[in-house]
């Protein structure tokens, strides 16, 4: 029988009652005690000792019977039961925290995590999930990267298409800086559809249509904000271009798509 898993982000667990408190003390110091007094008797006898505490203490009712997740968006509920590897009924005290943190943080999704035991019949969880950012182009086809630029494994890309994607040596550890500058103008930032980092230089924004706007090694932000106020006025991503060469300080060159022909000349 599997546990009834929370999604739960609004409020911080609650911390635990006087009583829970005092309990769990209790549990502990009879455990030190019951080891201790079996001590004389030798290291055999330890064990049995502890297993029948242990089945004593969930027949009182300290046995797990709730998981409340904090902060769960893209882990799913089957991930998480099996890095808790506990089922219902399951003596509380018998949860390794470590160990279940350490299997939580291994998932794909998951960059910390908390793990806390809440007597007498609970656990909370806080997770931390990392954020997808871009969708890095290698040899290796498509990987969701998030802002730190690591791989988030075990995704399902064709989830994450609307993601812009990146290319190019070393792009993936630059590209939260250029991504945040393009943000900055919201309207001509959703047009972007690929970025690709240029000698480990600079940065070639494409847009949906395919107008490539070159990008100054300097300052890239003054220079994306004046192409966007241009653009408002003049819509310049909206003509037969195809690039916008902003790599000279001051100046705008517009390449359009068909070349200009000079007046008087024969079709």
């Amino acid at each position: 029988m599997r546990l009834a898993l929370y999604k739960e982000t609004l409020a911080p667990a609650a911390k635990p009652s006087g009583f829970r408190r005092r309990l769990g003390r209790y549990i502990r110091l009879s455990l030190v005690a019951s080891v201790v007094a079996a001590g004389g008797a030798g290291w055999w006898w330890k064990e049995p000792i502890i297993d029948q505490f242990i089945l004593l203490s969930a027949e009182s009712g300290l046995k797990l019977e709730n998981i409340v997740v904090f902060g769960r968006i893209n882990t799913t509920n089957d991930q998480l039961f099996d890095a808790i590897g506990m089922k219902r009924g399951d003596p509380m005290i018998t949860a390794d925290l470590k160990q279940i943190r350490n299997n939580i943080e291994a998932l794909g999704w998951v960059e910390a995590a908390r793990v806390e035991r809440h007597f007498p019949k609970g656990l909370v969880i806080h997770l931390q999930e990392r954020q997808a950012l871009a969708l890095y182009q290698s040899a290796e086809g498509h990987q969701v990267i998030d802002s730190n630029g690591e791989v988030i494994h075990g995704v399902k890309i064709e989830d994450f298409r609307h993601l812009p994607v990146i290319s190019g040596t070393k792009a993936e550890t630059k590209a939260r800086g250029i991504i945040a500058i393009l943000e900055t103008e919201a309207d001509l930032y959703n047009e972007v559809w690929s970025l690709a980092y240029r000698s480990e230089r600079r940065w070639d924004v494409y847009l949906g249509d395919n107008i490539r706007i070159m990008l100054p090694e300097e300052d890239p932000l003054s220079a994306w904000q004046k192409l966007a106020k241009m653009d408002r006025q003049h819509k310049l991503t909206q003509r037969n271009t195809v690039d916008i060469d902003l790599r000279i300080p001051g100046q705008i060159i517009i390449k359009p798509d068909q070349p200009i022909k000079p007046k008087g000349s024969q079709t």
